[in-house]
């Protein structure tokens, strides 16, 4: 079997973005004295979620493949179409997300020091936040596992992306925001976008010239798109 170097790619960085998010949440919540609460809501979330993935996913595979391309390349292209945009505004205003700059912000746990016992509300709090999170992942894995037909690079991104994001969290500490948050969004959604694109035009009967390398050009294309769009957002907003 060929090893496909797209799909490898895109899942890793897709789902890193997304295993980040919990991470640091889950980081700044055991921060507070909740590390219980922090770990076993994350835990129950991501394996609720990849077990339900597991169960549903493969028998998706009895659909013909152009219409797996196409239903798969519309839902990658929203993702990507969403996490470009974002990072595209955020680079021109010169922002950070602001889950990387305050991971518990807008969420509703318990913070006082008076807590005696388990917190099942920051439990809750936290499986949900990591639930949320990881069906994102598994919906971007298993359409991409779909229509390309590369499931082990496919799982073998997204499992990879989970341990390199815990993996980074703890070796930063207290340091997130020196992380590139908005290039490493900005990477996934242009990678989401070239994958999509790529099935959905594949799917609707498109022959590529090059095969799968017609995504490299394709992909350049919207670096340069998202490159330009930064500088005239960016001139927009000194003009106002």
């Amino acid at each position: 079997m060929i090893f496909n170097p797209g799909v490898f790619i895109g899942t890793t960085l897709s789902s890193g973005i997304e295993f980040l998010e919990i991470v640091a949440i889950a980081y700044a919540l055991s921060s507070t004295g909740y590390r219980r609460e922090a770990l076993l809501g994350s835990l129950t979330g991501i394996v609720g979620i990849a077990l339900a993935g597991a169960l549903l996913g493969p028998g998706s595979i009895h659909f013909p493949l152009r219409w797996l391309q196409v239903a798969a390349g519309i839902v990658i292209i929203y993702f990507g179409w969403k996490w470009t945009k974002k990072s595209v505004v955020r680079q021109a205003a010169g922002k950070r997300a602001g889950w990387i700059e305050n991971p518990l912000k807008n969420k509703t746990l318990e913070t006082h020091d008076s807590r005696t016992g388990f917190s099942y509300l920051n439990f809750i709090v936290m499986t949900k936040c990591a639930a949320l999170e990881t069906f994102e992942v598994a919906l971007i894995v298993i359409t991409i596992g779909l229509s390309s037909r590369a499931w082990p690079e496919a799982l073998s991104g997204a499992s990879i992306a989970l341990v390199l994001t815990v993996s980074l969290v703890i070796s930063l500490h207290g340091y997130l925001q020196r992380l590139p948050d908005v290039f490493i969004k900005l990477g996934a959604g242009l990678m989401l976008l070239t994958l999509g694109t790529f099935w959905l035009l594949e799917g609707l009967g498109l022959k590529w010239p090059l095969g799968e390398l017609s995504a490299l050009p394709l992909f350049c294309l919207f670096l340069l798109s998202s490159w330009v769009a930064i500088l005239l957002v960016r001139r927009r907003s000194i003009v106002q």
